[in-house]
């Protein structure tokens, strides 16, 4: 993790009210350590690595309470467990029909698009999500 994103999460930990536990630590340390978007149970084996003794609730609590004060973020798929993210900005993210493979889409940006749709509907937008879905290349190559 970074300076510049430590001090970030120890900002938004210190105006939520919440404390900055070790559990918590360790779940944004499996988290930065992953590969793509894990899910719960992804997130719960790579802390398990280092504390055997921790729970999977334990480790669902913790994901609830970062993903309430945004320093991380739930995405959901149909047919998929739901996988989480550091990344909280403006991406875009492509997810594997076959294996669920979840990856970031480099150089597409759309930071505009809420204020786009706001600007379109007469709903109050709280949130715009872009699903796109492909075959990544291991399951292409498959065949």
């Amino acid at each position: 993790m970074g300076a510049t994103l430590e001090r970030d999460i120890r900002e938004r930990f210190r105006r939520s009210g919440y404390t900055l536990t070790s559990q918590r630590k360790a779940v944004l340390e499996a988290l930065g350590e992953s590969r793509g978007h894990p899910s719960a149970e992804d997130v719960y084996l790579l802390v398990k690595q280092k504390n055997p003794r921790v729970a999977l609730g334990t480790v669902y609590q913790a994901l609830g309470v970062l993903e309430e004060i945004g320093v991380i973020e739930a995405k959901h798929w149909s047919e998929s467990p739901t996988r989480y993210d550091l990344n909280v900005g403006p991406h875009l993210d492509i997810r594997c029909l076959r294996c669920g493979e979840v990856s970031e889409v480099p150089g597409v940006h759309f930071e505009n698009l809420e204020d786009s749709i706001r600007a379109a509907t007469p709903y109050e937008v709280t949130r715009a999500t872009v699903v796109v879905e492909g075959l990544c290349p291991a399951c292409h190559a498959e065949g």
